[in-house]
């Protein structure tokens, strides 16, 4: 059983999945697009996607989510990467650092799994994947290894807790503590300091700044 992410219903997996004789439900997942077996979960980001997702920071979240709710996920990226890099304005050395740097973020809360990175080149090898997955599990008990949590400074902290905030990434989150020292003084900026700061933007500023000055009314 592989239960698939109602987000999910417009791309062509599902209908391929179906192909493959392998049994699809549609659902509201907390995390990811796929849960196969319910026990791993599976993010898939067409390659244009997971670029825009990495220079805006929501990457990061997803990541984060990934890593707090399974002790064992996947990010697939699919597309060619010579392809999609000819028309972004992102070099190839980044990019792959990108690929290396998510495979081995944690969150140090939930669950804190790892997230493993995959680049493949269309979706029929997405859905190919995904049953070879699907079937693997259903055949043997799979190994989940133990996580032992990293010890962060509190430098490393800052950056974590910083980069996790809309729209930032942890290039953003670096300018931001070089420029205001400490959360206090970040928290306490007024809009046009936060967009003063490079890279940073009027959009990306008025976000944080919403966020700092909103009142908690206790809903979900």
């Amino acid at each position: 059983m592989i239960i698939v992410d109602n987000h999910e219903k417009r791309s062509i997996v599902p209908e391929k999945l179906e192909k493959f004789e392998v049994k699809v439900q549609f659902a509201d997942l907390p995390a990811g697009d796929y849960l196969i077996n319910g026990i791993i979960c599976v993010e898939r980001k067409e390659i244009n996607d997971y670029i825009t997702s990495l220079t805006s920071g929501h990457l990061h979240t997803q990541l984060y989510n990934l890593s707090t709710n399974f002790e064992v996920s996947y990010l697939i990226v699919e597309g060619l990467i010579s392809e999609a890099l000819m028309y972004r304005k992102i070099k190839r050395e980044a990019y792959l650092s990108s690929l290396a740097g998510a495979s081995i973020k944690r969150s140090p809360e939930g669950k804190k799994g790892i997230v493993q990175i995959i680049n493949l080149e269309t979706a029929f090898d997405t859905a190919l994947f995904l049953k070879s997955l699907n079937d693997r599990l259903e055949e043997t008990e799979p190994r989940i290894p133990q996580i032992t949590r990293v010890k962060r400074g509190a430098k490393d902290q800052l950056i974590f807790i910083v980069s996790s905030l809309p729209g930032i990434g942890e290039i953003r989150a670096r300018k931001l503590l070089e420029h205001f020292g400490d959360m206090k003084n970040l928290v306490n900026a007024n809009l046009d300091k936060i967009a003063s700061i490079p890279g940073i933007g009027i959009k990306t500023a008025r976000e944080l700044h919403n966020i700092f000055v909103k009142k908690y009314d206790g809903r979900t």
